[in-house]
């Protein structure tokens, strides 16, 4: 296979680990604003529900995010673009890891989001009032959602883009043979 094409290959993977490294740096630390994190339970009172709702999200994105890594570590370790590439059903079609990647990867960044966003909304007017109070892991959150939802999808089309032609090249005896 081009040398190009594992490159990309190793970038979407590398991105994928890293984002879901800080996917679940993020959901499991407590430092998001002021030493209180998505576990703390000190405010729990009249939006008990939001809080579990956004448990319940960050740890699904947490266990999704695990699955993610060791699809990708499994990518990088055992995936050979010169042996595995086509379909044993269609052997004409090209496989691309790389859509597995970004098909697994976009929905766990979007499933970490709605409790990150709903975080940002509960502590909205702390947040406005202090805004140096944010820790490590509210940020980590953020730029883990950057990493899957826009550097990921930006690597795959660029691969996407680049990929020389798929088409297999018509004879001349079967393209006179169309025309007439």
């Amino acid at each position: 296979m081009w040398r190009n094409q594992r490159r990309y290959w190793l970038l979407q993977n590398v991105s994928g680990i890293v984002g879901s490294v800080g996917l679940i740096y993020s959901v499991c630390c407590p430092d998001w604003y002021g030493g209180k994190g998505l576990w703390d339970s000190a405010d729990v009172t009249w939006l008990s529900r939001a809080v579990e709702t956004e448990r319940v999200l960050g740890a699904i994105a947490c266990m999704m995010a695990g699955t993610s890594i060791c699809l990708c570590l499994l990518f990088i370790f055992c995936w050979d673009p010169d042996t595995n590439a086509k379909c044993k059903l269609n052997p004409e079609r090209t496989l691309h890891p790389g859509k597995l990647l970004v098909v697994l990867l976009m929905p766990t960044a979007i499933v970490y989001f709605i409790p990150w966003c709903s975080f940002t909304y509960r502590h909205k007017e702390l947040i406005k009032d202090d805004f140096t109070r944010l820790g490590s892991a509210y940020w980590m959150g953020i730029c883990s959602c950057l990493t899957l939802l826009v550097i990921l999808p930006s690597i795959y089309l660029k691969e996407q883009c680049s990929l020389p032609e798929l088409v297999p090249i018509m004879s001349r005896n079967s393209i006179s043979s169309e025309s007439v």
